[in-house]
C-alpha cells in the first residue's frame, strides 16, 4: 500500500502527512510536501495557460467571418442615422461564424443585440454603438461596422430622454469589460437542452451591479433592468421558465418583447 501511494505525488503527500503524526521530523517532513504541491501547482498552472489558450483559439475562430452569408439587406446605415436615439436597440444578423451557430441554436435570424448610444467622439463615422462582442470583450463601434448588414432598430417605449440616456451611459461605463464566455456556453446548452435555469448564478439582484463580463444580450437587457425597466419576451418552444431574468435573454427576445417598438428605416430617396 505505501508502495502503490509513494508512486503518486498526491500519495506521497498523504505519506508525509501520516509520517509527521508519528515522528518528530517535522520539518523534513513539511518541506518534501511543499516539493510535492510546488510540482502539483506549475501542473495546474500549465493546464489552465492551456486552457486558455484553447479558449483564444476558439473565439478567434468564432469572430471570422462565416463562408456562406446573407445578402446586404441594408446599406448606407450612417445617412439614416438621425433617427436613432441614445437607448434605441440594434438587432442585427451577423456574418461570423459566432453569428451563424446563434441563429441555428435560437431558431432566428438575428445573432446579435447592441445599442446605439450616440456619437462619443468628433468625426463623419464615429463611435456610437455599444457591443459585447466574443473577441474583444465590450467595445464601442462605428455604424460602418454594421454596414451591408440586415439590422432592424427597436426603441423602448415610455422612457423619458433622461432615461434613455441614463441607459447609454451605463452601457458606455462598461467598455472595456470581458465577453462571458463561460455564459454565452450555458445559454447555448440550455437551447440544445443540455442543462436547466438552476444551473445559472444567483439571481441578478445579488450580482447586477458587480458584473464585469457580458454577452450581447447580458450587456442589453441589464441596462434596462438597472433603471427598471424590465424586459419579457414571450415564452416561444417552451423553452424558458424564468423570462422575467434578463441573464435568460438571447437576441430574438428582443424582437418579441412587447416593451419595444420597430423604428422604421425606409430607404433613401
Amino acid at each position: 500500500m505505501t508502495a502503490a501511494l509513494a508512486r503518486f505525488s498526491l500519495g506521497r503527500v498523504i505519506l508525509h502527512l501520516l509520517a509527521m503524526l508519528g515522528d518528530d521530523a517535522f520539518r523534513f517532513h513539511s518541506a518534501a510536501i511543499v516539493r510535492e504541491l510546488s510540482w502539483a501547482a506549475g501542473v495546474t498552472a500549465l493546464t489552465e495557460r492551456t486552457r486558455a489558450r484553447l479558449l483564444e483559439m476558439l473565439t478567434r475562430y468564432l469572430a471570422q467571418p462565416s463562408r456562406h452569408t446573407s445578402p446586404p439587406r441594408i446599406t448606407d446605415l450612417q445617412a439614416r442615422s438621425a433617427v436613432l436615439l441614445p437607448g434605441d436597440v440594434l438587432l442585427t444578423e451577423g456574418n461570423t461564424r459566432m453569428a451563424a451557430l446563434v441563429k441555428r441554436v435560437t431558431g432566428s435570424p438575428w445573432s446579435h443585440v447592441s445599442m446605439y448610444v450616440g456619437p462619443l467622439e468628433a468625426g463623419p463615422d464615429p463611435r456610437c454603438v455599444v457591443e459585447a462582442d466574443i473577441a474583444t470583450g465590450v467595445r464601442a463601434v462605428p455604424l460602418s461596422e454594421l454596414e451591408g448588414l440586415r439590422v432592424r432598430v427597436l426603441r423602448p417605449t415610455g422612457l423619458h430622454d433622461h432615461d434613455r440616456r441614463r441607459v447609454a451611459d451605463w452601457v458606455v461605463s462598461r467598455i472595456g469589460d470581458e465577453y462571458d464566455v463561460a455564459h454565452a456556453w450555458t445559454l447555448a446548452r440550455r437551447f440544445m437542452g443540455l442543462t436547466s435555469a438552476s444551473r445559472l448564478p444567483p439571481h441578478p439582484q445579488t450580482t447586477a451591479q458587480g458584473a464585469a463580463r457580458f454577452v450581447c444580450s447580458t450587456l442589453v437587457a441589464q441596462a434596462f433592468w438597472l433603471i427598471g425597466y424590465q424586459i419579457v419576451a414571450p415564452q416561444i418552444g417552451g423553452c424558458w421558465t424564468q423570462m422575467a431574468d434578463y441573464r435568460h435573454l438571447v437576441p430574438r427576445d428582443f424582437e418579441n418583447a412587447s416593451v419595444f417598438e420597430v423604428v422604421s428605416l425606409t430607404p433613401l430617396a
